[in-house]
C-alpha cells in the first residue's frame, strides 16, 4: 500500500486520485501536527466496504451465506442468474 505525506496529499491530490483510479490500491496519508493516519480510497471501493459491512453485521444473512456456500461445495446447490432467483 502506498503512503505519503499530509503535504504531499495537498499538493498532489489530482496526481493521487488518478494514481487510486488506474491501480484500485488505496493510499494512506500519514498525520502529521497529531492527526491520526488517513486512508484515500474510491468512492466504488468505500461503498463496498460500507455495504459488506452491512451484510456482516446481520447474522441472518451471514447464516444464508453460510448455507449456501455449503450447498454449493457439496454440489447439492443450484446456481441461478438473477432473473431465475427472483423470478422474472
Amino acid at each position: 500500500m502506498q503512503t505519503t505525506t499530509f503535504t504531499d496529499a495537498r499538493n498532489n491530490l489530482n496526481r493521487l486520485i488518478t494514481s487510486i483510479d488506474e491501480n484500485n490500491e488505496p493510499i494512506v496519508i500519514l498525520g502529521t501536527k497529531g492527526r491520526q493516519d488517513s486512508v484515500l480510497i474510491s468512492k466504488e471501493n468505500y461503498d463496498n466496504l460500507i455495504e459488506n459491512l452491512y451484510i456482516l453485521s446481520d447474522s441472518n444473512w451471514v447464516k444464508s451465506i453460510k448455507k449456501g456456500v455449503k450447498e454449493i461445495e457439496s454440489a447439492k446447490g443450484v446456481k441461478m442468474d438473477l432473473y431465475t432467483a427472483l423470478g422474472i
